[in-house]
């Protein structure tokens, strides 16, 4: 005892153990290997020496603590499920764990028996490539197929790993059915991966491992009951498979190929709807909406609508919207975008036609898909024009009086138009004695018009100064669509006869100042990227300056003569 104590504390520790639950075993048989401690400390050991010769199928710790005589202790122990990769005499090296190195254990895995040779036939994988080169950005299909036998249990299946980095894969269509090949019943699953490559050269796809299992307990619970701890003919035989590497080659862009933006795809095309030959009305937004089909390509590689729009019309790109389908022949994809029209000036326009260049897969040649140029009219808006002044009947009547006093010379070169033009003037006249006549019959009495008296105007006055509030607080904020919809509110309170339904009419009926500020805000709206502050404008005094304007133009109609008292 005294000699016990005397020795040095580190050869008191206990030391790193490590034990196999077999010595003999097969290829496709897994072996348990504990390494324990009683020390208490966590254990993370390197395992890196043990991947040369074995695959780690699972791992798990376990703690145990017991007190004798008073005296507690602790140990834990790591257990490791590992499948060897190759027969033969394999040794299972030290592992290093804290200070504390576990001793060396051999390994004896035997060859495969005819019986366990018959077994690899119940686990198959097939890689195929749809083509031998591709070019950038390419859609290639890879179609991956795993053949179960029957009794055999998925465990694992290894995604397929392309060998150049800038490479986009995807699972795009998978399917299970039934097959029989080589005189074996089998269970397929079939995998199909959309690649995506964006470096040229070869790129590789090493063979894709399967590990499953064949035999044993299916009901771990039932396993468990019939035996605390399920015995390894229980677990069941490993069964391994790996599939054939596949390549091809990636080629650069074509020289051939004349568009500003790559784009290979199987099939495009472009389409069009909310625009026909109908007359409208200038002012007034229009929608039409331009959408992009394609096969073989990604959403994102389409390219947005641009265009250049005539003098006196304008332009409103809204965001594109993406969409990808995948399905078992690829990826469909399509960009919808919508454009808004506005025309400053009544007349004929002319929009000019949206041209995709793309690089057609399957003929290899370029090709352009092609929306023709579209004529659009718009006729002039009466609310628009609404504001113009029209002339007065005693203007009419003095200019006619100044006419006849002071004939005007005819020219020699317009003697020819007198006998067509006077035609003209007598039909004019006639029409107009005629209507005069038929009015003068059916003339009732006038009906006086009733004035809204301040009171009146009064009476929504509380629910008027709710949307001011609100507006301001929408220009405060930067909301956009809530400044509209304030605008509308107010604009049904001002004309409750005739409101206007949208931003454009609005602005029509408004003060410059004002109108501007409703411009400013509508162009926002259908041009998210515009450069015009919309929220800048002090709204607020806008609309007491246009209140203060009406007031004074009432004051000032009261003052005039009426043409017919």
């Amino acid at each position: 005892m005294a000699f016990l104590l005397c020795l040095p504390a580190g050869l008191l520790q206990a030391q790193v153990q490590s034990r196999l639950s077999h010595q003999v075993t097969g290829l496709d048989q897994p072996v348990q290997l504990t390494i324990e401690t009683d020390d208490g400390e966590d254990l993370s050991p390197d395992l890196t020496p043990l991947e040369q010769d074995f695959e780690i199928l699972s791992r798990s710790t376990q703690q145990s603590i017991s007190v004798i005589n008073g005296e507690m202790t602790s140990k834990r122990s790591l257990n490791l499920t590992l499948l060897p990769l190759r027969s033969g005499s394999l040794t299972i090296p030290a592992i290093q764990v804290a200070d504390q190195t576990t001793q060396p254990l051999t390994l004896q895995v035997e060859q495969q028996t005819q019986q366990e040779a018959e077994a690899t036939k119940q686990a198959l994988i097939e890689l195929n490539l749809n083509k031998d080169s591709a070019y950038l950005e390419e859609q290639i299909l890879l179609t991956l197929k795993l053949y179960q036998a029957k009794g055999v249990r998925g465990e694992s299946l290894d995604p397929p790993e392309p060998s150049l980095d800038d490479t986009q894969i995807s699972l795009i269509h998978e399917d299970r059915y039934s097959s029989r090949k080589d005189g074996v019943d089998y269970r397929v699953v079939e995998r199909v991966y959309a690649l995506f490559a964006r470096q040229t050269g070869i790129l590789t796809l090493d063979g894709v491992k399967f590990r499953g299992r064949s035999g044993g307990s299916r009901d771990p619970f039932t396993a468990f009951f019939s035996n605390g701890f399920p015995s390894h003919q229980q677990a069941g035989r490993i069964i391994r498979a790996e599939s054939n590497p596949v390549s091809l080659e990636i080629l650069p862009i074509p020289q051939e190929f004349t568009g500003e933006r790559w784009l290979p795809a199987k099939n495009l095309q472009i389409v069009e709807n909310g625009i026909d030959n109908e007359m409208v009305l200038a002012g007034s937004p229009i929608t039409r909406r331009v959408m992009i089909i394609a096969d073989g390509v990604m959403s994102n590689q389409l390219p947005n609508i641009e265009q250049s729009m005539p003098s006196g019309l304008k332009l409103y790109p809204e965001s594109p919207h993406l969409n990808d389908k995948p399905n078992r022949s690829g990826i469909s994809s399509s960009l919808q975008q919508s454009l808004t029209l506005i025309a400053t000036d009544p007349g004929r326009y002319t929009l000019p036609p949206i041209e995709v260049p793309w690089w057609n897969t399957e003929t290899r040649q370029q090709e352009i898909a092609r929306l023709p140029a579209k004529e659009i009219s718009f006729m002039p808006n009466p609310a628009g024009m609404a504001n113009q002044a029209q002339p007065s009947v005693a203007a009419q009547t003095s200019q006619q009086n100044l006419s006849a006093e002071n004939p005007a010379t005819p020219d020699p070169e317009s003697a020819d138009d007198f006998p067509w033009m006077a035609t003209l003037f007598g039909l004019a006249w006639l029409i107009t004695v005629s209507a005069w006549w038929f009015s003068s019959r059916r003339k009732q009495p006038a009906k006086p018009v009733t004035i809204k008296e301040p009171s009146q105007q009064r009476s929504n006055q509380p629910e008027l100064e709710n949307v001011l509030q609100h507006l301001a607080e929408a220009y405060q904020t930067k909301d956009g669509q809530a400044a509209r919809d304030a605008w509308l509110h107010w604009a049904l309170l001002s004309w409750p006869d005739n409101p206007p339904n949208n931003l454009s009419r609005l602005a029509r009926r408004c003060h410059p100042d004002l109108a501007q500020a409703v411009n400013a805000l509508e162009r926002a709206i259908y041009s998210p990227n515009s450069e015009i502050s919309w929220s800048d404008f002090e709204i607020l005094k806008l609309i007491e300056a246009k209140d203060s304007r009406q007031s004074a133009d009432k004051a000032e109609q009261n003052l005039l003569i009426p043409l017919n008292p």
